[in-house]
């Protein structure tokens, strides 16, 4: 969840009884509960959305429930006082459109890949052949993983800069570009975009054109030129997620006619934010603001300009201070094992690790002695159990205090259930979290250089996404600071460096 529905879980959780957004953000001010980067003129306008939303997409399994027009609650806490309230529910356009899909095997038969692919005439050729694809209503095609649904990308650009902008949460867009900053302009190919003159490509093209053109206010000049000048560039597969999976992009690239007319680029729906020119040259170009897709491009496109360093940012900087323990959190192979050592190495910490922790409570070997997947098949079912988060807790709190030491840090907690059974075991202990994030494709790579030994990319997401990891993303909403983890260990150990002196935690 995001920060904004982490703070109005825990108020609600605490007053016990139903509150409006605004009553919920005066609430989380009075008890400093408020991240230091949080800024905004409207938070309580956002939490209200973001919880109406949050209930609007998961209906009974979300945590939050109405009990009134504009009271929110928890409904775990519900009782005979309070019942839910049902809202007019609001449909987001196109949700009926039929879209382009083909079926995953051709991927596989194509010659599947993770990432990006620049030379694709051949597979746009292949994919596009009117006997491979067909077109599936999208509320269908958006819960099948054996098609994919083909979405068209569109870079826009002026010389060396690059336009860049926010998509908002109201839109037919899908959540890996949704409410990120974003570098491609498009979005699903529907039936509607085949015509007789573009069966060749099914309206893939055409597509692209259309998006671009409804997505931005084009000067007439480009929209003349634009069709003869749009250039396939590259083709896009994610098998990171499961969003990722069901779809795949084909990249193209668009200069425009005259820079003096797009100094003040205009959008063409509301969904379009925070429009502005990018030069991936600048030395203060923050690669973590960008939704995956861009990451990814800017990557392949900008290599050469690009600069892909490790970065860190803090988000509540109170936390580190007259700190009992640090959390190091991430997913597998982020990155967290060189973290540490770091710490331990360079800062005399002593490290509890959750993994070993549990191997013992298990009473088995812990990982690679007993294989992975092995184990976390019974770790998952050891948390699962009513006493399992707790168990763990207390395991790792009397290693921490037989250790003696004021600098403990834990590696490895994967769910939010024992870190918070640990917060619990603490009492008023002060707790601080470090998340690291590291893409899914580099990820890959740091896996395979640590175990030694290949894998497929389908086995490694097999890993990230097993049931015992797959809290692990969402834990970054808890983050006290996010490392975020682009390059290899040289860089990446400067910069852990860097948020150690910057946070205080070398003192």
């Amino acid at each position: 969840m995001s920060e904004f529905l982490n703070i109005a879980s825990e108020v609600l959780r605490r007053v016990s009884h139903p509150m409006s957004a605004n009553a919920i953000w005066r609430w989380a001010e009075n008890e400093q509960m408020i991240p230091d980067d949080f800024a905004g003129k409207t938070p309580t306008a956002t939490l209200r959305s973001k919880l109406s939303v949050h209930i609007l997409r998961n209906g009974e399994s979300s945590p939050f429930v109405r009990t009134a027009s504009g009271k929110f609650y928890l409904r775990e806490l519900l009782d005979s006082k309070w019942k839910p309230y049902q809202a007019a529910r609001l449909e987001p356009p196109g949700r009926n459109e039929q879209v382009l899909v083909f079926k995953t095997e051709l991927l596989d038969q194509a010659g599947r890949f993770q990432g990006i692919k620049k030379s694709c005439a051949r597979l746009y050729r292949e994919l596009l052949r009117p006997d491979k694809i067909t077109y599936l209503p999208r509320v269908n095609a958006e819960a099948r993983d054996d098609h994919k649904q083909i979405v068209t990308y569109v870079m826009v650009t002026s010389g060396e800069k690059l336009l860049a902008f926010k998509r908002g949460n109201y839109t037919r867009t899908d959540r890996f570009l949704r409410g990120s900053h974003c570098i491609g302009f498009g979005g699903h190919v529907v039936n509607a975009d085949l015509t007789f003159f573009n069966n060749a490509d099914s309206g893939v093209r055409d597509s692209a054109i259309r998006e671009l053109s409804e997505e931005l206010t084009l000067p007439e000049s480009d929209r003349k030129r634009l069709p003869e000048h749009l250039e396939l560039v590259g083709a896009l597969n994610d098998d990171s997620s499961a969003v990722g999976r069901r779809h795949f992009a084909f990249i193209f690239r668009y200069e425009v006619a005259s820079p003096e007319e797009w100094k003040q680029p205009q959008r063409g729906e509301k969904a379009v934010t925070e429009l502005r020119w990018l030069d991936p040259t600048r030395p203060d170009f923050v690669m973590p603001q960008f939704e995956y897709w861009s990451q990814l491009c800017l990557r392949v496109f900008y290599a050469g300009a690009v600069r892909a360093e490790p970065w860190f940012f803090v988000r509540r900087r109170k936390a580190f201070t007259n700190l009992n323990m640090l959390c190091i959190l991430g997913p597998v192979a982020s990155g967290k094992t060189e973290a540490t050592q770091v710490f331990k190495n360079d800062y005399n910490y002593s490290e509890v690790n959750s993994g070993r922790t549990l191997a013992g409570l298990l009473r088995i070997p812990p990982v690679p002695q007993t294989p992975r997947l092995e184990f976390l098949s019974k770790a998952l079912k050891f948390i699962k159990t009513p006493t399992g988060p707790d168990r763990l807790a207390t395991a790792m709190w009397e290693k921490a205090k037989a250790l003696g030491q004021s600098r403990v840090l834990v590696d490895g907690i994967r769910n939010r259930a024992t870190l918070d059974a640990l917060r619990r075991v603490a009492g008023s202990s002060r707790l601080a979290l470090i998340y690291i994030h590291t893409p899914a494709d580099i990820a890959f790579d740091f896996y395979i250089e640590r175990e030694g030994k290949p894998i497929s990319i389908e086995e490694f997401i097999q890993i990230r996404e097993s049931s015992v990891e797959s809290e692990v993303v969402e834990m970054i909403e808890d983050a006290d600071a996010v490392l975020y983890n682009w390059t290899g260990k040289p860089n990446y150990k400067q910069t852990i460096h860097a948020m150690i002196r910057d946070t205080g935690l070398h003192i």
